[in-house]
């Protein structure tokens, strides 16, 4: 048996065993000094942004556990994980993870923009972090369908005209018009505890497929109808980005960027009553950490500044890496980014740490990073993902 055939199965074992753990790196030498453009933070046209730590591809757990250390002897590499494909799938058009094990891929025959007639989709997902996938029948395609993951067996797919949702692993599936998403799919789009942003006329998902509230004040719902007991007292104008974003303490957090400013509004006792916090035009969104413990502003044009809520107040920190592309809140004090020059590394108060190994399969430069709900950081470029196998500095890149 090959080594890395070892080396999978041992992973697989460790990814159960080990709650959490830190890769190692090294420090970096050097800060570069050249910029980036904005980011752009629309959703993509006709479909939904994954707004809760994202949607949010690849991972490495947030913390690290002191009774499993990582193992020094270790080489940090990626070892490759690719998907076979059945004869006629098509193309890997789109690949989500939920969290560090389950994951939903979808491929397509159809042309992005093209006719839908004669064309076929076919789901396939993982349950043990890409080694191995089980694939559905071929559904009726649509160019420009979308996943919309639930958990390991429950998916929603946007086709462009109605909501596809399947409750066993993609064996049936049941439709859906777009002014009615089913649960599954309201569940999919809402915050951990179930709020989500809604249009006033048909309280449909903001963030649903399609948005269409530009014209409207946006309100927070519950997904099973309970009243909020509180509307945050800021405008949510449907013209501007607005998120909703719920941490695992149970904090509720609004944002709305407007102008190139940033106002926050917080609520610890679900919607009951809200805290304004200050509003600052150098930022440009809020990362909040998988258990809620960490809050943070940060800004991805000019000096990239960085601020923490401590206690209340947003203290100022050192600024992001000047050639940073993408960030999220990794817990433990840490951000988690990735350069525009290719490369990814952890970022602290005190400084930068290196992941050397992650600097060939990103070396385009593209690579963004998520941090899901359950702590496992998100790496993706292109249609591939890059996943830790549960050993400390060992990744599979998923294709």
């Amino acid at each position: 048996m090959r080594e890395q055939t070892l080396d999978e199965l041992f992973a697989e074992f460790e990814a159960q065993a080990l709650p959490t753990f830190r890769p190692p790196g090294v420090p970096d030498a050097e800060r570069r000094l050249r910029s980036r453009p904005r980011r752009r933070r629309g959703l993509l046209a006709g479909v939904v942004a994954l707004l809760l730590a994202g949607p949010a591809g690849a991972y490495a757990m947030a913390g690290r556990n002191p009774d499993h250390p990582p193992n020094p002897t270790v080489t940090p590499r990626v070892v490759e994980r690719p998907i076979s494909l059945p004869r006629g799938a098509g193309a890997l058009v789109q690949l989500q993870f939920i969290d560090g094990r389950h994951g939903w891929a979808l491929f397509n025959t159809c042309s992005p923009g093209g006719p839908a007639d004669g064309c076929r989709l076919t789901l396939a997902r993982t349950g043990n972090g890409g080694v191995i996938w089980t694939w559905s029948d071929p559904l009726p395609g649509a160019p420009d369908a979308y996943l919309l993951p639930l958990d390991g067996r429950t998916l929603t797919v946007w086709d462009g005209q109605q909501y596809r949702v399947t409750t066993d692993g993609g064996t049936t599936e049941t439709l859906h018009p777009p002014t009615a998403p089913p649960p599954a799919t309201q569940r999919a789009l809402a915050s951990r505890s179930g709020f989500l942003l809604a249009c006033p006329s048909t309280e449909r998902a903001s963030y649903g497929i399609p948005r269409n509230c530009q014209d409207e004040q946006l309100r927070l719902v519950r997904i099973d109808g309970t009243p909020v007991p509180r509307q945050p007292p800021m405008p949510l104008r449907g013209d501007l980005d607005v998120r909703v974003i719920e941490g695992g303490d149970g904090r509720l957090w609004l944002t709305v960027l407007d102008e190139g400013k940033l106002t926050v509004m917080v609520s610890a006792d679900q919607a009951v009553s809200w805290q304004a916090l200050p509003a600052f035009d150098d930022v440009d969104q809020l990362l909040v950490s998988p258990d809620g413990r960490d809050v943070w502003l940060v800004g991805l044009d000019g000096p990239k500044p960085v601020r923490q809520l401590v206690d209340g107040r947003w203290q100022q920190r050192t600024g992001l890496p000047d050639d940073t592309k993408d960030v999220a809140a990794a817990g433990g004090g840490r951000l988690v980014v990735t350069s525009v020059h290719g490369g990814a590394g952890f970022w602290t108060d005190g400084g930068y740490t290196d992941l050397p190994e992650l600097r060939e399969p990103t070396r385009s430069g593209g690579a963004s990073v998520h941090v899901l709900r359950d702590g496992t950081i998100l790496f993706a470029e292109g249609g591939a993902h890059i996943i830790a196998t549960g050993t400390p500095g060992v990744w599979a890149r998923i294709s």
